[in-house]
């Protein structure tokens, strides 16, 4: 059996979350991401309500490979900022609570330019990993529209702890990057991997489409995956279309069919 698990993003399914996590397993994911901000929050239960999550998910043989925090405004917006902040340490404590090993966060735009941001995304993303430490989680960055080297720049630069990476294959097409440089650059620091495909347009940006019908090679991706000695979760997403769910089950019959 391959090293390598798919999980797949629940939230796409539309489904309240126990609905949700008997359609992971049926379609036949090995983990579940969820998203606590839209699809539960750290209020949703108490320390009983964790523990029964927990053995809803164990009915189903399933792990929660990560949760993901989407955001509304940059890290660093200067209106937000303490907002932002104190919203990433309760998901930590709720990922600590729900035995999950890792929260996804969005950074926004990184400005590496003299004024810039960089150097208040660094002082923020350090105080937010020395928290992240001592609860044992390890708190990844979303790339979107940043460049390979400026992530590693970002990431090299925190010192107060591991800061990890959130990988997502149709950001490499939307932004015009090489995927196998990109991952050959950053895979030190990859913790997951955000599995969506996409046609792109004349300039940036495009449109996401089904996994298997998009720009992404599949077949090339997952041998440079295992290549790297990654052993994590493939998490399975789709944030555009009407057919979310069977999308999620075809991606995931057709990357198991390229897993060795």
């Amino acid at each position: 059996m391959s090293r390598i698990k798919l999980a797949v993003a629940t939230r796409c399914f539309g489904l309240p979350i126990k609905r949700a996590i008997k359609t992971a397993a049926q379609i036949g994911a090995r983990g579940v991401q969820l998203d606590v901000q839209n699809e539960i929050t750290p209020t949703s239960f108490g320390a009983s309500g964790d523990r029964q999550f927990r053995k809803l998910l164990e009915e189903f043989n399933l792990s929660v490979a990560s949760l993901r925090l989407p955001a509304r405004h940059a890290l660093t917006e200067p209106e937000f900022i303490d907002q932002r902040v104190s919203q990433i340490k309760s998901a930590l404590e709720f990922a600590g609570r729900l035995r999950v090993p890792i929260l996804i966060i969005h950074p926004g735009q990184i400005q590496t330019e003299e004024g810039g941001n960089f150097p208040l995304v660094c002082e923020v993303l350090n105080d937010l990993v020395r928290f992240a430490s001592h609860i044992g989680i390890d708190l990844c960055i979303a790339c979107e529209t940043n460049s390979a080297s400026v992530i590693r720049e970002l990431v090299s630069k925190v010192d107060a702890g591991f800061v990890g990476i959130d990988f997502d294959t149709a950001d490499m097409i939307f932004n015009q990057q090489d995927q196998e440089t990109a991952i050959r650059e950053l895979h030190t620091w990859i913790k997951s991997y955000r599995l969506r495909d996409a046609i792109r347009e004349m300039d940036r940006g495009g449109s996401e489409v089904p996994i298997g019908q998009g720009m992404v090679m599949w077949d090339q991706f997952l041998p440079l995956v295992m290549e790297t000695g990654y052993q994590g979760w493939l998490a399975v997403d789709r944030i555009q279309g009407d057919q979310r769910l069977e999308d999620c089950q075809r991606a995931i019959t057709y990357l198991n069919s390229l897993l060795p």
